[in-house]
């Protein structure tokens, strides 16, 4: 199958390089968070711990895996988005790296207490709700050691801003 060998060429030479697949998509595409869609408690705000066992917290509980961060919480503080711990870096319709699909890679989402299936691609409005509340985000994610997200890079949404191409979103201009 010429997928699976475009693939294995690519993986041989990110090997051959001492890269991860992540790292080599890096270069050729737009980054991509990841959510999961949480019931929150009450108290939640942006800028808490989200574990892997459901609970929350605005400290960091060392006997207990973190697993995102909540990114924004609902009005009624039922329901509110929590921001994966890793990126990556997807292209939407690139001609070198096409076989790679965000769908399949959020579906694959499988870390930090995450299981596969649970995590997703947040839409445009659910960027722009977690990107309001960057500053609390930006300094959880930077007590525990995780990459911050960059304000001035565009980062890809599940909705489509046509048939041919998805919405980015960048938390400096909060209006696309």
């Amino acid at each position: 199958m010429v997928k699976d060998g475009k693939l294995k060429a690519l993986a041989d030479v990110a090997e051959g390089f001492g890269l991860t697949a992540e790292e080599v998509a890096a270069y050729f595409g737009k980054p991509s968070v990841q959510s999961k869609k949480i019931k929150a408690v009450d108290g939640a705000r942006p800028g808490m711990y989200y574990y892997s066992d459901g609970t929350i917290s605005a400290e960091v509980l060392s006997e207990k895996q973190i697993s995102g961060v909540v990114g924004w919480v609902n009005g009624s503080g039922r329901h509110g988005l929590v921001l994966g711990l890793r990126e990556a870096r997807l292209p939407f319709y690139s001609e070198y790296l096409n076989d790679l699909d965000a769908d399949d890679w959020c579906a694959a989402y499988a870390f930090d207490g995450v299981r596969r299936g649970k995590a997703f691609l947040p839409s445009k409005d659910e960027l722009l709700k977690i990107f309001r509340n960057l500053d609390s985000v930006q300094e959880a994610l930077e007590e525990i050691n995780k990459p911050l997200l960059v304000e001035n890079d565009w980062y890809w949404s599940s909705s489509r801003y046509n048939t041919l191409y998805a919405c980015y979103v960048c938390p400096r201009f909060l209006m696309i």
